[in-house]
């Protein structure tokens, strides 16, 4: 076995984008939401068809006192409150200014509501409070008894009371006195979410078995639909009387946010805002018959968020990626915002006042518009694999100027080139050679549209090197090899007249390889053919028939070749030279054989290959038992055995039969009678 001076380094494995030959054009072909996603939006949308177009356009208002959003609330003048995390305080945004508007001392603000007369009332954890708010002063203004966490909080309908969900399986109807009474006692863990219909129906969604309930009355409640998730996270209801909800699955329950030890901290088994790993989410819609109609679904990442807008069109925020979907009549999904942070735990977008609230960071995205002269689509870093040449890019659509920069490093950093400027039509890309490239589309227009991106290229052309080379009689097991013969016992060595030829090579552009096979003898300079001149090798091994060629040792030399999909000026070659092997079809030769007494003695030779095994039978039974070299070891063509053979072969007058092979799994016998 040779092993190429290379087979030393580890060399990391490169990811080709398609599996074609590296010389041969290939192409990225950016046509689905997946494919465009995962770079930057400004202003665009991406939709599930493969268009970008027009779509939100935000502004950035940072929190920095707190991590996750669990709550918000749209006030009369346009200003929006936040609920947040893991200091329970109520944040105050207008524009992008941010000011505390209070602080109830409690581990998480859950959910603020609009009350009766226009107050402002919150829910926290893990007190089961109810605060009256208003700017920098927090009262309590109900406690439920034996609850520990309020998940959801909405007015009623003639907007005097409150129905909270809570930790025990519990909708909790509060008066606007402040007294509560147990609404409806479910065998669910938690209630975590509520909704109100116009019509005035209540629909509450559980955290265990994932069921959503509609309440009739006191103590009455029918199941909906049973999610196949943990939880319906949130509930949201249309002027035409259709009902979203969210469920989501996951692999591990959340994480409870957490605070010092003195002041507690919340049982595990509902969503909260704190880091968890990705679950599996959908979005399901009942109509007014409430039949189920399953309109958007992740295995990548669950929901946080639910919003519908004002025509009814309902909108998800993500547990993963930061990101907000949405989804029409016709199950055209669309990626509408993509934020840098992880997670979107707050949704307004029906209204004059449309904000997207993001987690860790947590940051408040105002919706500015829809679109305009800044509205950028901008791909994820497309790797080529190695270094590449650019050809054409090209598009479908309109009102849209493209430009592309390349690098060498996974994230853009200051080494990669500037952008190239933009195109108006496809034309021949100008940015420099480079394994990674991005292209960025500018919308000049609202009704602007980009799809069916299309860029070709072609890598640099490396060599294929070999890594090792390796060539044995097929049968035989190598005296290298951590299964070699013993001296005795084992197995016995199998005489073929095949050669089998394996080897590594080191592929880095995963190009389609041809193998040419060369031969000599030891001693000789001269390398022949082993193959046809008609025969094509492509696998990474060979079977040569060697039962033509003289006997003695050979060298295999293998070459790598990538001439079959490269120009010949441009083909990369390399080769590599086995260890040597033996070809030997001839059975070894046993010279002297004798027997005194009990003692037996003989001379075995080869002309070519080391001896690999004595052995002898008694009376022509079919028991071998192995004997030992005179040395200790069979190691040579020319060996000897002097064995006492009495503990095999009993008194009296016997037929001994004797057996040798040479490595090459020949073998000969004769036999010899004992007295």
């Amino acid at each position: 076995m040779r092993k190429s001076f290379l087979s030393v380094l580890a060399l990391a494995p490169l990811f080709v984008t398609q599996p074609a030959p590296a010389v041969g054009t290939r192409t990225f072909t950016l046509d689905t939401l997946d494919k465009l996603s995962g770079g930057d939006l400004k202003g665009v949308a991406i939709a599930s068809d493969g268009t970008v177009h027009a779509g939100l356009t935000v502004n950035n208002a940072p929190i920095t006192d707190a991590t996750s959003v669990f709550s918000t609330l749209v006030q009369k003048d346009g200003a929006l409150l936040v609920g947040t995390s893991p200091a329970g305080k109520v944040f105050k945004v207008q524009g992008e200014t941010v000011t505390l508007f209070a602080d109830t001392g409690a581990l998480a603000v859950t959910a603020i509501v609009e009350g009766p007369g226009g107050a402002v009332y919150a829910a926290t954890m893990p007190d089961g409070k109810i605060f009256k708010i208003s700017q920098g002063k927090a009262d309590v203004f109900a406690t439920l008894p034996d609850v520990t966490q309020i998940w959801a909080l909405i007015v009623d309908k003639p907007k005097t009371g409150f129905f909270a969900g809570t930790n025990d399986g519990k909708v909790v109807r509060v008066e606007p006195s402040g007294q509560s009474s147990v609404y409806l006692k479910t065998e669910e863990a938690h209630i975590v979410s509520l909704a109100l219909s116009d019509a005035g129906d209540l629909y509450a969604g559980s955290s265990g078995k994932g069921l959503l309930y509609k309440v009739t009355g006191p103590g009455r409640a029918a199941v909906v639909y049973d999610f196949p998730g943990d939880e319906v996270k949130a509930i949201a209801t249309t002027k035409s009387g259709s009902v979203f909800a969210i469920g989501n699955e996951y692999s591990e329950p959340p994480e409870a946010p957490k605070r010092s030890a003195a002041a507690g901290r919340v049982q595990s088994g509902a969503t909260t805002g704190t880091k968890q790993k990705p679950g599996k989410g959908q979005l399901v819609r009942f109509d007014t018959q409430g039949r189920p109609e399953k309109m958007l679904s992740s295995t990548e990442f669950h929901y946080m968020s639910l919003a519908v807008d004002d025509k009814g069109q309902p909108y998800v925020g993500t547990g993963a990626e930061g990101r907000v979907y949405t989804v029409d009549e016709n199950h055209i999904t669309q990626l509408v915002l993509d934020t840098d942070e992880r997670q979107v735990g707050g949704l307004v977008l029906s209204g004059a006042t449309q904000v997207v609230v993001s987690s860790d960071p947590l940051v408040v995205h105002r919706v500015t518009g829809h679109g305009g002269t800044d509205s950028v689509w901008t791909s994820k870093a497309l790797d080529c694999g190695l270094r590449a040449r650019f050809g054409q890019l090209s598009w479908h659509g309109t009102g849209a100027e493209l430009s592309t920069r390349t690098g060498n490093t996974l994230t853009p950093d200051v080494t990669w080139s500037a952008w190239s400027p933009g195109i108006v039509q496809p034309n021949k890309v100008t940015s420099a050679a480079g394994r990674f490239v991005q292209v960025r589309a500018r919308l000049r227009d609202a009704n602007a549209t980009v799809s069916e991106i299309v860029l070709p290229f072609v890598t640099d052309n490396l060599r294929p090197v070999m890594m090792e080379v390796t060539a044995q009689q097929k049968g035989v097991l190598s005296r290298d090899s951590k299964d070699a013969l013993a001296p005795s016992g084992g197995e016995l060595p199998k005489h073929e007249a095949t050669v089998k030829v394996t080897w590594r090579v080191d592929n880095p552009d995963q190009d389609t390889l041809r193998f040419r096979l060369y031969f000599k003898k030891d001693g000789t300079t001269v390398w022949r053919d082993v193959l046809r001149a008609d025969e094509s090798v492509t696998k990474n091994d060979y079977e040569w028939d060697t039962l033509a060629l003289p006997e003695g040792k050979y060298r295999v030399r293998v070459e790598a070749s990538d001439e079959l999909v490269n120009p010949p000026d441009q083909t990369q070659k390399h080769d590599l030279t086995s260890e040597s092997f033996i070809v030997d079809h001839t059975p070894p030769l046993i010279r002297e054989l004798s027997i005194q007494g009990r003692r037996l003695k003989a001379h075995v030779v080869d002309g070519v290959s080391p001896i690999a095994r004595v052995e002898v039978s008694v009376d022509g039974k079919n028991e071998w038992r192995p004997l030992g070299p005179s040395d200790g070891v069979f190691d040579t063509p020319d060996e000897t055995v002097d064995a006492d053979l009495t503990t095999i072969v009993p008194q009296g007058s016997h037929l001994i039969a004797v057996r040798a092979y040479d490595l090459a799994g020949n073998q000969v016998s004769r036999d010899i009678d004992a007295n």
